[in-house]
């Protein structure tokens, strides 16, 4: 059977902030930088400002949001029944509202305890019947997002602590479709019948929240700044930042300055890579390279003349200094990819990635081509890590007697060349992106089926699509990893590197790896701390 295509965010095309596995949990330290003077002080009257880069884009709505830095406020004010689990760099889901779950044989079945004493935001208790209020609000609604629920048959309540829920096919994925930032959050039915206007409550949370998370929404100034309450009533762990402000700055040196004088207590996936020399050794400030599933990719286009043929394909990926280039450009915040999928999501690393350096072979290639053959190597406007990485690449083309040229393109423009390859570049460099969550599926689908969202040009093998679908129903890893690596004969695809979310904070802030998991890019506020 064929799942939904993903409606793909385009966050992480945009995004100029790499991010990646586990390597470094703890705060880089080491000497000084010349232009930093000491530590600025922790605040006093229990404030914790996080600055953002740019508008959060959509209203922090969780059945509508499926964006970018906005989920700082979403995964803050509402929660899930499961997550990813805090401070880990591979897959693995843990508790939030549900205690624990148990899953049928064949994946169609999958029945979740739920955690006692749970109270929303308007007071009244969270109970099993919430359940199916979120699944079918999400439906109604349409975001982005909506297709993780659109396999749910049935909701059943057998008790207020118990919710078992049933798919219409085997689905070995849907607790990460569950635990994604973007997956189903806990809303109160009661505020969501009382707000519901004519559009679902959709005018009621562009500036509300009617989740149970540890924060709620308190005043909003959509494209200036959020700030959030601590809530008194939440189960969870109670930090000693009651209230949370979000300042929005329009560019990264503001927001940088604004850093350096203290007045933002941290900032997250923001910075661009440049600013790491300046940080990431200082004694004032503390750095930290933590865990994603995301990536820096390479794509070609099979439907242009250059790469019409698979060993022209490979051809150029052999040809990719991979070591060097993401050393080179993505620096301490990214490591060269080994496997096929995001690090962590097949164990083992069973997945491996066999592509070697060799630039001899589009050497060889390069001279069979007529004299002035041109291409396209094309990158995301804005995104500078990708840019690097393809004028680096043009301009070995251009050494072998190939006119290559690095050229951006808007957002817009590259979600529509699966409409027409033909329109699209040679090659594409993207500099980070990755799946909604932490199944093989959930990557192998997006990337590498034309229906998935982020597989630019089409380039797709109907047998890899077929063990894709096989294997989300059985949760089989060595299926996943035949798939993987049958795709990777296409010469369409190069997993670049791991990418890392770098938090940069003030040295009195503790908690922040605790407070990051590999699938959210943001901070659990609940469990951040003052230096003692």
């Amino acid at each position: 059977m064929r799942f939904s295509s993903f409606s793909r965010r385009t966050r992480t095309l945009l995004a100029t902030a790499a991010a990646v596995p586990l390597i470094a949990l703890s705060a880089c330290s080491g000497g000084g930088s010349d232009d930093q003077g000491a530590a600025n002080a922790a605040p006093t009257d229990g404030t914790l400002t996080v600055g953002l880069l740019g508008d959060i884009g959509q209203p922090p709505d969780p059945d509508v949001y499926y964006a970018n830095n906005g989920l700082a406020i979403v995964l803050n004010t509402y929660e899930g029944l499961v997550q990813y689990a805090n401070d880990k760099d591979s897959v693995e889901i843990a508790p939030r509202l549900a205690t624990s779950w148990d899953v049928n044989a064949d994946n169609t079945v999958y029945t979740f305890h739920l955690r006692d004493g749970v109270t929303f935001h308007d007071g009244t208790p969270f109970t099993s019947a919430a359940v199916k209020v979120a699944f079918d609000r999400r439906i109604a609604v349409e975001g982005g997002a909506a297709y993780m629920v659109e396999g749910v048959q049935d909701v059943a309540t057998p008790d207020d602590l118990t919710a078992v829920v049933t798919l219409k096919a085997a689905n070995s994925a849907f607790l990460d479709y569950l635990a994604s930032p973007f997956g189903p959050k806990m809303e109160s039915p009661t505020a969501l019948q009382s707000n519901a206007g004519s559009d679902d409550a959709q005018t009621y949370l562009q500036t509300h929240d009617v989740g149970t998370g540890p924060y709620t929404i308190s005043d909003a100034q959509p494209g200036t700044s959020w700030t959030l309450k601590q809530y008194d009533g939440y189960w969870g762990d109670k930090s000693p930042f009651t209230t949370v402000k979000l300042p929005i700055y329009s560019d990264v040196s503001a927001l940088q300055l604004a850093f350096d004088q203290g007045d933002v207590s941290a900032v997250v996936a923001a910075l661009p890579s440049s600013s790491l020399k300046k940080y990431e050794k200082s004694t004032d400030y503390a750095s930290y390279m933590l865990p994603t599933l995301q990536s820096a990719l390479v794509t070609l286009n099979p439907s242009k003349d250059f790469f019409k043929d698979q060993d022209a394909r490979l051809a150029f990926l052999q040809s990719i200094d991979q070591k060097s280039l993401v050393d080179q450009v993505l620096g301490s915040r990214s490591e060269p990819a080994t496997t096929l999928y995001a690090k962590g999501m097949i164990p083992g690393g069973a997945d491996k990635q066999e592509l070697t350096y060799d630039p001899s072979v589009l050497t060889a290639y390069a001279k069979t081509l007529p004299a002035g053959t041109a291409m396209t190597i094309g990158f995301a406007s804005g995104n500078t890590n990708a840019e690097q990485m393809a004028n680096i690449q043009a301009a070995k083309l251009q050494a072998l007697g190939v006119k290559a040229t690095a050229v951006s393109y808007p957002t817009s423009q590259v979600f529509g060349w699966i409409n027409d390859p033909t329109q699209g570049p040679d090659a594409f460099f993207d500099g980070n992106n990755g799946p909604d969550g932490g199944s093989p599926y959930m990557w192998g689908h997006v990337f590498w089926d034309a229906s998935g969202g982020i597989n630019y040009f089409g380039c797709e093998v109907a047998d890899v699509n077929a063990q894709l679908d096989q294997a989300v129903a059985t949760g089989d890893d060595a299926l996943y990893v035949k798939a993987a690596e049958e795709y990777a004969k296409t010469g369409c695809y190069y997993n670049l590197s791991y990418n890392k979310d770098w938090v940069l904070a003030q040295k009195w802030l503790t908690g922040v790896a605790a407070s990051h998991n590999i699938g959210a890019n943001e901070l659990d506020f609940s469990k951040l701390g003052l230096e003692k």
